[in-house]
C-alpha cells in the first residue's frame, strides 16, 4: 500500500549517446569562451557559469558516469586559468576559486545522494559492470 498520489513527470531531453562527446566539447570551448570575456570577471559570474555547465552536462548527458562529469569540468578549469598565461596574466586565485566552486556545488548533491545510497544498504551486485573490467 502506498501513501499518497505518484506524480509521473515527462522524461528528461537526453541526447543520443553518438552526440555525447561532441555535445560535450562544444560545452567546453563554450565556457572557455565566456570564461575569457569580461562577462566572467566577477567572482559569482564565474562560479554560476561553472555550475550552470556542469549541471547542464548532467542533465544532457544521464547515461555518463558521475565522476567523468567533474572530471572534464577540472580540465575545463585549467584551461580556463591556463588560456590568459599565453597573453602575458598570471593565474588568478579568486578565478581558480570561484570555477571549482561552482563545478563542487553542481557535483556535490549527486555524491551526497549517493552516499546516502550506500548508508542505506543500496548497493550495485557484483558483476553489474563486468565489462568494465
Amino acid at each position: 500500500m502506498t501513501m499518497g498520489h505518484q506524480i509521473r513527470l515527462p522524461a528528461a531531453p537526453a541526447i543520443p549517446r553518438p552526440l555525447y562527446v561532441p555535445v560535450a566539447a562544444i560545452m567546453c570551448l563554450a565556457v572557455l569562451a565566456i570564461s575569457l570575456t569580461p562577462l566572467a570577471e566577477p567572482f559569482l559570474a564565474r562560479v554560476l557559469i561553472f555550475y550552470a555547465a556542469v549541471n547542464l552536462a548532467y542533465a544532457l548527458m544521464p547515461y555518463v558516469r558521475r565522476g567523468d562529469i567533474p572530471l572534464v569540468a577540472a580540465w575545463v578549469v585549467l584551461f580556463c586559468e591556463l588560456a590568459p598565461c599565453f597573453a602575458g596574466s598570471l593565474i588568478s586565485p579568486t578565478r581558480v576559486t570561484a570555477d571549482v566552486l561552482g563545478v563542487v556545488m553542481a557535483a556535490g548533491p549527486i555524491y551526497v545522494a549517493r552516499l546516502r545510497q550506500v548508508q542505506q544498504g543500496d548497493i550495485r551486485p557484483p558483476g553489474r559492470r563486468a565489462s568494465e573490467r
